[in-house]
Parts: structure tokens; C-alpha cells; sequence
């Protein structure tokens, strides 16, 4: 059976989590079980950053006047 991105996306959740199935599948393909934990904890960390990320507020864009000192 051949399931293309599209359509694994379309189908919600459900969908994404097949298709994150099937890229894990095809990622751990020919890699021992020790590279296979290298790369499941480095993509847990990638994302435990990026959640991170998502809660923080935006950075100040202030204009370079605005980061000056008056004396």
C-alpha cells in the first residue's frame, strides 16, 4: 500500500500520526537500536525546544531609538 503525504494529511490526526509512523519506518530503516535511540532522544529534545519556543512571547522590536540612555 502506498500512502502519500497528502493524503496522511488530510485524514487529521489520525493521519499525522500514521505518517509519522511510516517517516519513524522508514528513518530506523538499516540503523542499529543504538542509532535509532540517538536520533528518537535528539528529535525529543528538538521538540521539547520548540514547544519551548512557542510559549515564549516575540522579542522586543524596538527601533534603535528606543535602546538608547538619556542622560
Amino acid at each position: 500500500m502506498e500512502l502519500h503525504c497528502e493524503e496522511a494529511a488530510g485524514t487529521g490526526y489520525a493521519g499525522l500520526v500514521l505518517l509519522a509512523a511510516l517517516i519513524a519506518i522508514e528513518i530506523a530503516r538499516n540503523l542499529t537500536a543504538s542509532q535509532i535511540t540517538l536520533l528518537s532522544n535528539f528529535f525529543e529534545v528538538l521538540g521539547d525546544n520548540l514547544a519551548v519556543l512557542a510559549i515564549q512571547p516575540p522579542p522586543c522590536q524596538c527601533s534603535s531609538n528606543q535602546n538608547t540612555v538619556e542622560e
